[in-house]
């Protein structure tokens, strides 16, 4: 098991943090999933941009139903999240966290498609070194059933 967010977990957090826009389920049809989502960070020294740098991230994740129930837990807290458009076929969002080790804002969008799914989100830190910029990118695929 990925010790880091998986692709749907990041969804899940998002789709709970800003509530039920719509009626409408995200267009995604349940089965195996593989994902794919690479990071890349800006603005801190170089040796520690190293040590963070990984290699693009694969992981394959079941999707039982559309009908998702998840409790982010500690994993909100300090932040609010603000749906700025959601639908069937895509969820963009603002992000905006406090904590005593520094503040960070951001935005992020996922496309639904059925049996493909993309997107990104950024995030812009202050923190004790400076200010700091992560993009995540991602791109999944339904393999087919679990």
């Amino acid at each position: 098991m990925n010790k880091g967010l998986s692709f749907f977990t990041i969804l899940l957090i998002a789709g709970v943090l800003v509530g039920t826009a719509s009626a409408e389920e995200y267009n995604i049809n349940p089965g195996m999933w593989e994902t794919t989502s690479t990071m890349e960070i800006t603005g801190m020294p170089s040796e520690m941009a190293n040590m963070m740098q990984k290699p693009p991230m694969v992981e394959k994740e079941c999707v039982k139903d559309k009908n998702y129930n998840f409790d982010p837990g500690e994993q909100s807290k300090g932040c609010t999240l603000k749906t700025t458009r959601q639908s069937s076929k895509k969820l963009i969002w603002d992000i905006t966290c406090d904590s005593q080790s520094g503040n960070a804002n951001g935005n992020g969008e996922a496309n639904f498609n059925g049996d493909t799914v993309s997107g990104w989100f950024e995030m812009n830190m202050q923190g004790p070194s400076g200010p700091m910029k992560m993009r995540h990118s991602f791109e999944g695929k339904r393999l087919g059933s679990c």
